[in-house]
C-alpha cells in the first residue's frame, strides 16, 4: 500500500477507503474525524452550473449501507481503545450512521449540532443551516484538553460556514477548519494520529497539521488527492 503523498507526518492514500483501511494495522490511530458522503442523490453531471464542482454523491440504498457498515466496522478496528470518533452527517443519514456505528461496537454519546449561520441548499423548503456531528467512543474516554468557557463543550456550535475560496471553488462541500479544530483538540494530543477515511481536499489533514498532529486521509478521487497534497505542501495554514 503505497501512499499518494507522505511528508512530515501527513499521509494521503488514493483509493477506496474500505480497501485501504482493510490493509491498515488494527488499533493504530488515536482519533477519527470524518465527513462521509451524505448520499444526496446529486452527481457532478446532474448538478446545476453553480454547483459544477459537486462530487458524485449518489448511491443505491444497498451500496450506501455497504459503505456505512463497512466503514463503521473498519474504523472501529483501526481506532485505539478508549478513543473517540466524530462523523459529520446530515439529518437524513443520521440514523443509519448511528445504527451502524453501534453495530460495529462504538458507544454513541451525543450528536452535536453545527449551526452554520449561513444557509446551504434547499432554500425552498426551509434552507439547511445546520449539520450533525456524531460523537462516539470506543471503550472509556476522557477528553485530552479542556477549553474553559468554550462553546465547544456544548452540543450546539455556532461556526459560520466560511471556507477558503480557492479550495471551495474546487469542491462544493469543504468543511471550514474552525469546525474541525474542536474534535482534534478534544480527542488527541500533539503527535497523535488522526484518520479521515473520506478525505476530500484534505481539510482534516490540514487542521491536524496546524495543531501539530499526524494525519492519514483516504480519498478515491485523484483530483482531490492532488488538491490535498498541494494544501499540505504549503507553509501557509489555510
Amino acid at each position: 500500500m503505497t501512499p499518494y503523498y507522505q511528508k512530515g507526518g501527513q499521509t494521503i492514500y488514493n483509493g477506496d477507503c474500505l480497501g485501504v483501511m482493510s490493509e491498515m494495522t488494527a488499533e493504530s490511530v488515536d482519533l477519527i474525524v470524518t465527513d462521509p458522503p451524505y448520499n444526496t442523490g446529486m452527481t457532478a453531471e446532474s448538478s446545476s452550473t453553480w454547483l459544477k464542482n459537486f462530487f458524485d454523491d449518489s448511491y443505491t440504498d444497498e451500496d450506501y449501507l455497504k459503505l456505512v457498515r463497512g466503514g463503521a466496522t473498519q474504523m472501529f478496528r483501526l481506532l485505539k481503545p478508549d478513543r473517540a470518533l466524530y462523523v459529520y452527517i446530515n439529518w437524513k443519514k443520521l440514523g443509519i450512521w448511528i445504527d451502524e456505528l453501534e453495530r460495529a461496537g462504538f458507544k454513541v454519546k451525543n450528536t452535536i449540532v453545527w449551526d452554520k449561520v449561513i444557509h446551504g441548499l434547499n432554500y425552498m423548503n426551509y434552507a439547511y443551516t445546520h449539520e450533525f456531528i456524531i460523537f462516539a467512543t470506543k471503550g472509556s474516554y476522557l477528553p485530552k484538553h479542556k477549553e474553559k468557557g468554550s462553546q465547544h463543550w456544548k452540543d450546539v456550535w455556532h461556526i459560520q460556514r466560511a471556507v477558503d475560496t480557492k479550495t471551495d471553488s474546487q469542491h462544493e462541500t469543504v468543511k471550514p477548519l474552525e469546525v474541525l479544530y474542536p474534535p482534534i483538540l478534544h480527542g488527541s494530543e500533539e503527535g497523535d494520529s488522526v484518520l479521515d477515511p473520506f478525505g476530500g481536499t484534505g481539510s482534516t489533514a490540514l487542521a491536524a497539521k496546524n495543531l501539530k498532529r499526524n494525519s492519514i486521509i483516504i480519498e478515491m478521487d485523484e483530483k482531490y488527492c492532488e488538491i490535498a497534497k498541494s494544501r499540505l505542501a504549503q507553509d501557509l495554514l489555510f
